[in-house]
């Protein structure tokens, strides 16, 4: 049941952002990336097809993410594209648009934003390392 899976973690933590720590900036990661803290700043997984980021239950986000695969019990408050997987648990809070390919969304997770189930939900967003752009819509950026 989809329910019971609270709290579950990434299989590999690379990279840890502790319950009392700030990050003001963009970051870019490969591996595991867990989020406890706060983090002000587009969030991108460039270089790793393989890459997994974690907001914990607490952990904040203030920008645009761009990952292969999301695991969120926590904030974020931005446009989210996943690659391959994203699953919101019960306590995740989403204030902005999801593109995703596969989607798992636990009862309570709250999205105040679109959801929208497209095939390549990450191309264009993950190009030019260290230029994270602004993570559009991409049925406006058609329609331009």
């Amino acid at each position: 049941m989809i329910g019971r899976k609270r709290g579950r973690r990434a299989k590999k933590v690379d990279t840890l952002v502790g319950s009392l720590t700030v990050i003001h900036g963009d970051v870019e990661f490969g591996g595991g990336l867990h989020i406890e803290g706060r983090v002000v700043g587009d969030i991108r997984a460039a270089s790793d097809p393989g890459a997994v980021l974690v907001v914990a239950e607490g952990g904040v986000v203030e920008g645009h993410i761009a990952v292969p695969r999301l695991l969120m019990n926590g904030e974020v408050q931005g446009d989210v594209h996943v690659g391959e997987h994203v699953e919101l648990g019960e306590t995740a809070r989403l204030a902005g648009n999801l593109y995703y390919t596969a989607l798992q969304m636990s009862e309570g997770a709250q999205v105040d934003g679109l959801l929208k189930r497209v095939d390549h939900p990450l191309q264009g967003e993950l190009e030019g390392p260290g230029e994270t752009r602004s993570l559009a819509n991409p049925t406006e950026d058609a329609h331009s």
